[in-house]
C-alpha cells in the first residue's frame, strides 16, 4: 500500500529517481571474501545535521519503501579481480566466495571496490557506478572485535516497554541526534589500538537492524569517531535472512572462518540474547574467543537469566558489566589493551 502511494506521488510529480549502487563495506583475507550491496533508486536522503522532524520522518519512510532493481547484472573490480554478480528480488547482491589474492600492506588494509551496472542500462546510456571498500585484516592485529550495535554502542532502547522508545529513535532521529552508549567510543578505540603503538585490530559491527538503515548507522559511527569497520545487518525483505539467532551467529561464524588464525573479543548487551549466541560460539570455537563483554541494561527477567548463565559458564571468559570502564579494566588485566 505504501509503495503504491509513493509511486502515485512520483507519477503526479512526473519524477523518476536515478539508479544507484550502494556497496556495504565488506571484508576479506587471502583465501575468502564477503561483500554485499544493493541496486535501487536514489531517494536523495538528506542525512543533514539541520534536518527537521518532518524531513527525518520522510527519509525514514523512503528507507523502508525503497525502489530496488531486481535481477540487475553488475561487474565488480577489487584490486586485480573482476567479478560478475546479479541482484535478487529485493535488489541485493552478495559475493561470498573463496579466492586467492595477496593481502595489502598493513597501512592499506582498506581496498577500494568499484561497481558498474551492466544490465539494465539507463535510457540515456549514462553509466551507473558505485564505490565501496573491503577490509583486509592488518598483519599487525593481535585480535579482532565483533560488537553488537543496538544498546551496545548505540543507544536504541531495545528493552523499552512495547519498544516505543526504540521505534521513536529509529524513525524520528537522524545520525546526528543519536547517542552512543556511555564510554563506548573510548572502549572501541582502545580495543582497536590494542597494546602496540602500530597495532590495528579490526572491528566488525553486527546488528539485527535492517540493511535499510545502513547509511544511518554508518554515519552515526563516523560522527562519533568509532573505529571504521564492516557493518553487517539483516534483510527484512521478501526472503528475510533467517531468524535473529541465525543471522547474528552466522555472521560471526563467517568472520571467524575468514580469519582462522585471529582470536576475537565479543561485545553485546543483556536486552536480548547476545550472551547465548556468544557463549555458544566460544564453545564451538575453543581458544578463539579471548573475552565476552555483556553490558547489563534494564533489570528484566532476561537480564537476570543472562547473569545466571554467565555465572554458570565458568569455562568461558564472559563478563557482565554495568559501565564501560569495567570493560577496559578487564581488558587491561587480560593483556588486550
Amino acid at each position: 500500500m505504501l509503495s503504491k502511494i509513493k509511486n502515485a506521488i512520483k507519477g503526479f510529480l512526473g519524477t523518476t529517481d536515478p539508479i544507484m549502487i550502494q556497496i556495504y563495506r565488506g571484508y576479506a583475507s587471502g583465501e575468502r571474501m564477503f561483500l554485499k550491496g544493493r541496486v535501487l533508486e536514489d531517494e536523495n536522503l538528506a542525512n543533514s545535521k539541520n534536518s527537521r522532524f518532518f524531513r527525518i520522518a520522510i527519509d525514514s519512510f523512503k528507507r523502508f519503501e525503497s525502489d530496488e532493481i531486481p535481477n540487475a547484472a553488475l561487474r565488480l573490480t577489487i584490486g586485480d579481480h573482476q567479478l560478475e554478480c546479479e541482484t535478487d528480488r529485493e535488489g541485493y547482491f552478495t559475493v561470498k566466495r573463496p579466492w586467492r589474492t595477496t593481502p595489502p600492506a598493513t597501512t592499506e588494509e582498506w581496498v577500494p571496490v568499484a561497481a558498474e551496472l551492466t544490465d539494465p542500462t539507463p535510457k540515456d546510456d549514462s553509466p551507473v557506478t558505485g564505490e565501496g571498500e573491503i577490509l583486509f585484516s592488518p598483519s599487525s592485529a593481535s585480535f579482532g572485535v565483533i560488537t553488537d550495535v543496538d544498546d551496545t554502542v548505540l543507544q536504541t532502547h531495545v528493552s523499552s516497554r512495547m519498544k516505543l522508545k526504540m521505534l521513536y529513535t529509529t524513525f524520528f532521529k537522524n545520525a546526528f541526534q543519536r547517542v552512543p552508549m556511555e564510554g563506548m567510543v573510548n572502549v572501541m578505540q582502545q580495543l582497536s589500538k590494542g597494546k602496540g603503538k602500530n597495532q590495528t585490530n579490526p572491528i566488525f559491527y553486527v546488528s539485527h537492524s535492517p540493511w535499510n538503515i545502513y547509511d544511518l548507522i554508518d554515519q552515526f559511527l563516523d560522527i562519533q569517531e568509532f573505529p571504521k569497520g564492516p557493518i553487517l545487518l539483516r534483510d527484512y525483505g521478501l526472503k528475510p535472512a533467517g531468524p535473529f539467532s541465525d543471522h547474528k551467529t552466522k555472521s560471526i561464524v563467517d568472520i571467524l572462518d575468514t580469519y582462522p588464525d585471529l582470536p576475537f573479543v565479543l561485545l553485546g548487551d543483556s536486552a536480548e540474547h547476545d550472551a547465548d549466541f556468544y557463549i555458544d560460539i566460544a564453545e564451538r570455537f575453543p581458544g578463539r574467543i579471548k573475552a565476552i563483554y555483556i553490558r547489563q541494561t534494564r533489570d528484566t527477567k532476561n537480564a537476570r537469566r543472562i547473569k545466571q548463565l554467565i555465572e554458570d559458564t565458568a569455562h568461558v571468559d564472559a563478563v557482565l558489566v554495568r559501565e564501560s570502564n569495567e570493560i577496559l579494566e578487564h581488558a587491561r588485566g587480560a593483556g588486550l589493551v
